[in-house]
């Protein structure tokens, strides 16, 4: 998983297909975004022919530990390693 855009409300992420590395194929994904300090996550589901998410409505100059969830057609679930990332500070430079 790579981050690849952030702005002061949204972390935007790409990861590669696991499709090729679940027999039956994947389901869907999971993106998601949790405060350091937090156990509620923000997330987006998508569909398991999509690589691409932007998890928003995340706050302002804050730290979040991002991962990706696939879940197989069997529902089982696997996790990425959390990322850390900070979300812009925002204001005028």
């Amino acid at each position: 998983m790579t981050v690849v855009n952030r702005t002061t409300n949204s972390i935007g992420i790409v990861w590669s297909s696991l499709v090729h590395v679940h027999s039956g194929g994947v389901r869907f994904y999971v993106a998601r975004a949790r405060r350091s300090n937090s156990s509620e996550p923000n997330g987006k589901l998508v569909p398991g022919n999509t690589t691409t998410a932007e998890i928003q409505d995340l706050a302002a100059y804050t730290e979040y530990n991002v991962s990706v969830v696939v879940v197989n057609v069997n529902g089982s679930q696997f996790q990425s390693t959390d990322v850390l990332v900070w979300t812009d500070e925002g204001g005028k430079c």
